[in-house]
Formats: structure tokens, C-alpha cells, sequence
């Protein structure tokens, strides 16, 4: 199992901004799925320059992710928001070459331990209703729907939902004793 880590970006840094951008690139099918259309990079730094209202660069975490020191994700968490109880998954992306791993399930149980020691109680998301293969994983970890609703630039209708931090409910679930063997 490859050894994952993670290192904070910052958008004023060029070779932070290549990675960001780089792996948009290595996940067309992702990106595709959710915006019906393979994105620019300045689709990808319009994203990375974006900062929830009422919220400052402070509180954004964007992350580039290594596994065995090689480039194969990034994720976007905003710090309590959009209450002081949440953490916001903005987004969770693995280039095509490192997807059905498992990392993504390690990426994920990394970021709840880290929203966790911020104090919050939930991880918020959104995910498009057309990227099936994106909205199976989350509902296979966990994801609690809680209303759908169009926002623009997503294909289909945002599913908007989270999944509790700490124990989970259904402990006999295969996600959920997944999550556990690989958080160990």
C-alpha cells in the first residue's frame, strides 16, 4: 500500500499552482462528469482562487497529495463553514492513473481526522447528480443527502449532504469496516 502525503498549496506559489493544475489534467472523466466538459486551466485556478464567503485564506486548505512522493490528487477543504460545526469538502479529485485503490477512502479519513482536530462534527459536500461514479463513492462512505438543488457549472443537480465525523453509524457496513482497516 503506497504511503500518502499530503502538502498544503498556496496559490501564489507557481509550482503549486502547476500542480493543482496538473492534476485536473491527469482526471478528465472526473472534471468532464461535472462540468460536462474538459476544464482549462483557468478553470482550475478559478476554483483554486476561490474562497467561501465570509471565510479567509486562513480557513481554505487546499492539498496536493502524493502517494510514494508522486503527484496523484488534491483536495479543497474550507474550516468551519458553513457553520463553525462543519468542515466544507469543496472537493476530492485523483488523477485517472491512481483511481479504484483505495486512496480515495485514505484521502477521506485523512481529511475527517483533520476536520476533526478544527472541532467540527460534520464534512459538507457537494456532488454533481451526473458524476455517478463520484456520488456512488460518497454514498458508499457515508454521504447523508439532504436536498438537491441546480447550481451552475454542474451537469446535473447538486446533491448536497455529509457524512457525520467519529464513529460511524451503521458499524457492520462494508464502507464502514473498510474505513476503519484502512484509517488503522
Amino acid at each position: 500500500m503506497p504511503t500518502l502525503t499530503h502538502r498544503r498549496l498556496d496559490p501564489s506559489v507557481a509550482e503549486d499552482r502547476l500542480a493543482w493544475r496538473e492534476v485536473f489534467r491527469g482526471a478528465p472523466s472526473f472534471t468532464h462528469a461535472t462540468e460536462g466538459r474538459t476544464p482549462t486551466d483557468a478553470d482550475a485556478d478559478r476554483m483554486m482562487d476561490t474562497v467561501p464567503k465570509g471565510r479567509t485564506s486562513d480557513d481554505i486548505f487546499l492539498q496536493a497529495i502524493y502517494a510514494d512522493g508522486v503527484l496523484c490528487g488534491c483536495s479543497y477543504v474550507a474550516r468551519h463553514y458553513p457553520t463553525p460545526a462543519d468542515a466544507y469538502l469543496v472537493l476530492l479529485v485523483l488523477m485517472e492513473s491512481h483511481q479504484r485503490s483505495y486512496l480515495g477512502i485514505r484521502c477521506l479519513n485523512r481529511i475527517e481526522a483533520q476536520a476533526a482536530g478544527w472541532g467540527c462534527s460534520q464534512l459538507r459536500g457537494v456532488v454533481d447528480a451526473a458524476n455517478e461514479r463520484a456520488f456512488r463513492f460518497w454514498q458508499r462512505l457515508g454521504f447523508q443527502e439532504e436536498r438537491r438543488q441546480r447550481l451552475p457549472g454542474l451537469v446535473g443537480e447538486a446533491v448536497v449532504g455529509s457524512i457525520p465525523i467519529g464513529p460511524v453509524s451503521n458499524e457492520r457496513s462494508s464502507a464502514a469496516r473498510l474505513r476503519r482497516k484502512l484509517s488503522r
